[in-house]
């Protein structure tokens, strides 16, 4: 019910078991070849129920008067919550236990940890470049600390302008992110060309730095996240694509 958890079935090894997943789950390639069952906020029932499934894994708050129904009607919801980076990390742990996979989650949840602490250790001497995490093009869409794209501003040694916002996703205003005076400006987006507040950054804060970095890598909870946060620390440090 969410791209990321599809994501963590093909790292589990077990993606010849799915037989639904939720729109825009297209990664790994052959995901995108299977039945789709709406998405986090709107369920098809009738093509969950004709699919008969074992098991639905689902992320809390999605759908949850949808996931209630399908629970009524006698099929085991299995949600998940990402609060952290390191409990994605436990996510694998978790589902590999449910699914007959608890070495390979186990293992997955060693591996990631691991790469978490090799990139803290590596950033940490750096100097603390204030950074503007902006996640939407088109509102001033950013993220706290408690949130895991938040957090992992922190792995790369960055100080995010609005770690200390009591929303995990808050909508901040023009003025507020001016008198943060960010150093750089980092755009979580899929999309290419001109951004519509690319230019309006470079005439209001034309000593910062605006980079991207690909929305699929860094906004998934899932394996795949550690591509999105090196590439977020070299966004930050304005490191070359092989530093």
């Amino acid at each position: 019910m969410a791209p990321h958890l599809t994501e963590m079935i093909y790292d589990l090894g077990l993606g010849q078991q799915l037989v639904g997943v939720s729109r825009y789950s297209d990664f790994p390639a052959d995901a995108s070849d299977l039945p789709r069952v709406g998405d986090a906020f709107q369920l098809n029932v009738e093509r969950i129920i004709n699919l008969a499934p074992d098991r639905i894994l689902a992320w809390q708050g999605g759908a949850p008067r949808t996931l209630s129904k399908l629970e009524a009607l006698g099929f085991l919801v299995q949600r998940q919550e990402i609060k952290g980076l390191k409990s994605i990390g436990q996510a694998y742990r978790t589902l590999g236990d449910a699914l007959g996979q608890g070495a390979r989650g186990a293992l997955i949840e060693a591996e990631f940890t691991a790469s978490l602490n090799q990139l803290r250790a590596r950033y940490a001497p750096r100097p603390s470049p204030r950074v503007f995490l902006q996640i939407a093009e088109n509102q001033l869409f950013t993220v706290s600390d408690h949130h895991y794209m938040g957090e992992a501003v922190s792995v790369c040694g960055g100080d995010n302008l609005f770690s200390d916002a009591v929303s995990e996703v808050p909508v901040v205003t023009l003025e507020s992110v001016l008198s943060g005076q960010p150093d750089v400006i980092v755009f979580v987006t899929n999309q290419t060309g001109v951004l519509p507040w690319q230019a309006k950054w470079q005439t209001f804060l034309p000593e910062a730095t605006i980079q991207r970095v690909e929305s699929d890598l860094l906004s998934r909870p899932a394996r795949r996240i550690l591509s999105g946060i090196t590439a977020l620390c070299r966004a930050i440090h304005l490191e070359a694509e092989s530093g």
